[in-house]
């Protein structure tokens, strides 16, 4: 490594400790505020060394999220492009969960439909419009955020090194992908009133499209998505946050629905 190099690497190491500091106080991202810009390339960086100093400490990895897919969602966070992080063991969340508010920096959720792999993707898997051969089940999830944003303007490399703002999210049940036949669609409710909803094949074609995108976005920093990890796929309603105690419910036929209550 050059010196450049090396200078680079220490920075990023004390960045991700601070980071990690961060996070467990619930206060993300104070390098932000004081100003630091990153690239996108840079903002992976320090989220694998974030994701690195978590494995250290005993959570372990389960899958990724991918976050800024639909048009709603990218205009609120003010990216044109997708990203993504990793979902961590220690934030998973069984159907019926009760969350402390507190738990989260200015908590918000999404509601999306959700993979499990059964193996790694390949390219051929990609080329229908329907759910690729590696999902072996497929599942609705409230997708939990930390939504603080430093920065003084809108900034991939931010979003990035927050583990794209992702703080857990809520399983809800499943389906076997041979099992699906005919539209699906998506609505979520706060103690029963509607607050969005969507039908039509974008839920299936995000799906496909996520996948693909993750599993080269993957390749190209040398790891592989393997059998049994989970895939946040992305959102088209839009991100909705959460600032009083309610119950959260997303139903999604034909794939079931999964609910959450959220408390001060």
């Amino acid at each position: 490594m050059t010196e450049s190099e090396v200078k680079a690497a220490f920075q990023i190491s004390a960045w991700a400790a601070r980071q990690l500091a961060d996070y467990d106080a619930r206060t993300p991202g104070s390098v932000f505020g004081d100003g630091v810009m990153l690239s996108v390339a840079e903002g992976y960086k320090l989220q694998s060394a974030v994701a690195s100093l978590r494995c250290e400490r005993g959570e372990r990895i389960i899958g990724y999220k991918v976050g800024c897919t639909s048009p709603k969602i990218r205009g609120q966070l003010g990216i044109d492009h997708c990203v993504t992080g990793r979902l961590f063991d220690s934030e998973k969340h069984e159907s019926g969960a009760t969350l402390s508010r507190q738990r989260f920096a200015n908590l918000a959720i999404e509601g999306e439909l959700a993979v499990e792999l059964s193996h790694e993707p390949t390219e051929s898997e990609f080329r229908g419009s329907g759910i690729p051969a590696c999902v072996a089940r497929v599942f609705p999830v409230i997708e939990l955020h930390h939504h603080t944003l430093r920065g003084k303007s809108p900034s991939a490399g931010e979003l990035i090194a927050h583990n794209a703002i992702n703080g857990g999210f809520v399983e809800g049940t499943s389906v076997n992908p041979s099992e699906f036949s005919g539209d699906v669609s998506l609505a979520i409710f706060a103690n029963d009133q509607l607050l969005e909803d969507y039908a039509g094949p974008s839920l299936i074609q995000t799906i496909n499209s996520s996948l693909r995108w993750l599993a080269e976005i993957v390749r190209e920093r040398g790891d592989r998505l393997q059998p049994g990890q989970i895939v946040l796929t992305g959102s088209i309603p839009s991100l909705i946050p959460v600032t009083s105690n309610c119950h959260i419910k997303v139903e999604a036929p034909p794939f079931g629905f999964v609910e959450a209550t959220f408390i001060s």
